[in-house]
Order: C-alpha cells, then structure tokens, then sequence
C-alpha cells in the first residue's frame, strides 16, 4: 500500500506499504524558501507571518491552489501521465483505511455490527454480507498486508525477470534501511500524542487494560512504545491504551522483513521455483496460524503474476476470464464481510463449522482468504482498478496512514465529545433520537478526522520521509570504502 512521488517511475523503488508522499507541486512548495535564506542570515520572527503560516499549513491539501490530478497545460514527464501498473492500490488502501476508521467509530455505539445478518432476531440491512463491507474493518487489516507484499516485491520482481542483480540488490538495501523509520516514526508521534492528551485528563485513563491494572505515566508509554514496535511478539493482537489499533505496525515491519528475506533468497532462481517456493512458505504460514505472514507472501505471489501473465487478446476468452475473475472478487467481498460474533451461527457462514480451520482462528482464516480474492484479480481488471484512481480515492491513499495513525485518537477525544453532545440535546432513548444523534454527530466527525489527518500527513508522515532519505545517506559509506 504504497505512494510514490507522481511523474517519477524511478521511484518506485521506493514504495513502501502504507507510506504516501507528496505529489511533486506539493513537495516542491514544502521546500521552496525564501531569498532571504541564500544570503546566511537568519530570517527575522515576525508573528504576523507565523499566523499566516499556520492557517496556510491548517488549509486542506485538496484546498491547494495547484491539483493534484492531471492537466492538459502541465508538462507530460510530470502529471500528464497514464497511472502506474500498479497505482490503483493506492486507491485501494486509501479506501480501506477509511473502512478501519468507519469500524471503529460505529462499532462502539452499534455493536451489534459484530454479528452477521439473521443470527437470532439480528435483521438489519446493515447486517447483510455485502453491505457490512462498508466496516469490515479486520478484513481491511488483510487486504493491507495483501497490498504491502505485493508493492514491495513488485520492482524487485521486475528486475529479476530483467535480470538487473544489482539494481535489485541496491534498491533493497535502500529500502530495508529506512523501513523502520518510516513505519515507527510517524506511528510514535501518533502515540505521544495520544500520551499527551491523557496526560492534560483530555482521554480517560482507565484503571485496567487487557484485564491487567494499568497506571498512566511516563513509564507505561515507554512500555507501549517498546510493544508498538516490538516485531519479536509473534502474537498479532496487543493493544494497550494509548493507541490500540496500532498493534498491525509492529505486524507490517515483521512482513516486510519477510518479504525481502525471500526477495534476496529467491532472487536469482526461476520462476516456477520461486512459485512454488512461495505457494508452500504460504500455505506453510497458513497451517501454522501466521496468517498475517501468510498474507504477505501471498502478495508476493501475486505481483508475480501480474508481472508473469498476460490476458488473453481473444475477445471471448477474454469475456470469460473477465467474469470469472469478477465472480472471484464478489466472492472475496463475501467472505471480508465474515462477521466477528457468532459466525458459525450466521446464515451464509454456517458452512465455515464443518470445515477447517475448526477454531476462533478460522476467523482470521476467511478474512484471509476474502482478501486475497479481492486484491488479486483487481491485477487484470483495468474497470476495477479505475474505481480506485479516482481523485477521492486516490487522495484517500495519500492521507491512509496519516488516517489509520490519527483515527483512535480523534474518536476517543473530539468524536467522543460530539456524540455526547449530540446525545444530551438529541436524546438517545428509542431508536430514531439514538440514531439521528449518531448520524448528526458523524457528519460533524468525518470532515474534522479527514483535516487532521491532511495536516499529519504534510506535519508528519511526509517529514518522516525526508528524515529517513537523509539519515540513509548520512549512514551510507563512501563509494571508495564499499
């Protein structure tokens, strides 16, 4: 679940998983300075120009003067371009992220959205195995670590089909270096702010978390940092208090480190080895209730074949293998709608009972499943990967990190405070008060999460970037001395 800097394919070697940047206009604005500068003197403070300065960094990025889609007057090698083989993912972890956002925030008020349409006297619409899609948010968990394999191993596919040894080898290296940066910088900042406000009584701080006393203070955030970022713990299901959904960090950095051990391994064998090499370490990970590592894999293997395979030119063949890959994604969407609460008990699911796995696992199993029949026949359907290179959802997968780093935090903070409101002068006795609150209150949310999530991204992420770039050249060796 990559971004990368448009109008310069080189840089795809610098895809990372859920690591947006800014378009070239944009980047170019962060880092013009004034002329003042050139002559080495320090500028002078002037509080005028700080206001003017934070309202301008306060403005919505999509608010900018510039856009961010292309424009018949701008230069060709810049954004008048046709996307990237793979760009639509963005699209696709940007909507995704934004379905995490909508779990969290409804399931709290609803949880009746943890269980599947007609289990006992359960028949909302909102239930329904295809609707519920819009907060599957375990199942978006899945589809990212799908989106993650695939990008990261996709340039490096490329090269070893071109036999480019040592390109691949140095765009490896690069790209290990900073993955921790990039992944636990923007992710600790998230969390001290989180320590902040629970710190200033703007977050409740509870008495006990995961069952175990907990006990504010400088000591537990340093705990939760070393356990955000902890990629040893094999189980993929802490979350502490200050920013619980955050434990999927630590999962994406472990995923990584396996996505370019096998990269390096596999590098220089052949096709049909690295396939079946990576079809047994998947189903191998399966079997042993990896299923995030699994996911990963399973990423790799289909950016090798999407870099591998070709459709057919036959105008019916071609019909036929667009149904089937069609049917294919409905019924990955079926099974990413795989409810939480009582699943073996839910009309439609009931099957999953009889058949392995035959424990709580078998929950993250299906999603598993669902997510990788989503993303990978998207690889072969242009119809559908248009769907996600539209500019809403191409500006979602700018702001998708900044979104699932910025999200908790909001809902337990100025969410919270609207729903209250909304309830104390709506009313929450009965259905309609409870809902008309619910509603108002989310109409009020989304706009203020979407901002702050812009200015994290252009505050945070996107410094975090630029951080990690300078820091691997800081570190790097002279040419002489390699």
């Amino acid at each position: 679940m990559a971004m990368y800097l448009a109008g310069h394919p080189a840089a795809r070697e610098d895809e990372e998983a859920l690591l947006p940047q800014l378009l070239p206009e944009e980047s170019s604005a962060r880092t013009r300075s004034p002329s003042k500068l050139g002559s080495g003197r320090l500028p002078s403070f002037s509080p005028r120009a700080a206001f003017w300065q934070c309202l301008a960094f306060m403005r919505p990025s999509f608010l900018g003067k510039r856009s961010p889609v292309p424009d018949a007057n701008e230069k060709p090698n810049v954004l008048s371009r046709k996307p990237h083989s793979t760009e639509y993912l963005d699209g696709v972890r940007g909507v995704a992220s934004l379905i995490v956002f909508i779990l969290h925030w409804t399931h709290i008020p609803y949880p009746s959205v943890n269980s599947g349409w007609g289990y006992k006297d359960k028949t909302s619409f909102w239930l329904l195995p295809f609707v519920r899609i819009i907060y599957s948010g375990a199942a978006m968990v899945s589809v990212f670590f799908v989106v993650s394999g695939f990008v990261l191993s996709h340039r490096f596919i490329q090269r070893m089909h071109r036999h480019e040894q040592t390109d691949l080898l140095s765009g490896l290296t690069s790209l290990t270096f900073r993955r921790a940066i990039r992944l636990f910088l923007p992710a600790f900042a998230s969390s001290t702010m989180a320590f902040l406000c629970a710190y200033l009584d703007i977050v409740h701080v509870p008495k006990k978390v995961d069952g175990k006393p907990f006990k504010h203070g400088l000591s537990s955030y340093l705990e939760y940092l070393d356990m955000e970022s902890n990629p040893w713990d094999w189980s993929a299901d802490f979350s502490g208090f200050y920013n619980p959904q955050l434990w999927s960090i630590a999962v994406e950095f472990r995923g990584s480190m396996v996505i370019f051990l096998m990269i390096v391994g596999l590098a220089k064998t052949r096709t049909a080895v690295r396939l079946a090499v990576e079809t047994l370490l998947m189903a191998h990970c399966f079997g042993h209730k990896r299923w995030d590592v699994a996911l990963f894999i399973a990423g790799m293997i289909l950016a090798e074949l999407e870099v591998l395979l070709q459709k057919p030119k036959n105008p019916s063949t071609r019909r036929i293998v667009n149904a089937i890959l069609g049917l294919t994604i409905v019924l990955g969407l079926f099974l990413c709608g795989y409810p939480r609460d009582h699943n073996t008990e839910t009309p439609g699911y009931m099957w999953s009972k009889y058949v392995w796995p035959f424990t709580a696992y078998r929950r993250r199993f299906w999603l598993a499943v669902g997510a990788m029949l989503v993303v990978g026949p998207m690889a072969f359907l242009p119809s559908v990967q248009s769907i996600f290179l539209t500019r809403p959802a191409r500006y979602l997968g700018r702001i998708s990190f900044a979104l699932y780093l910025v999200h908790g935090l909001g809902n337990r903070t100025i969410g919270k405070w609207l729903l209250n409101g909304c309830w104390d002068h709506i009313g929450k006795e009965g259905f309609w008060p409870y809902a008309i609150s619910y509603i108002v209150s989310t109409t009020l949310y989304f706009p203020i999460v979407i901002w702050a999530s812009d200015m994290f991204w252009r505050g945070v992420d996107v410094p975090s970037t630029n951080f990690a770039k300078w820091f691997e050249k800081k570190c790097a060796a002279p040419q002489s001395a390699r």
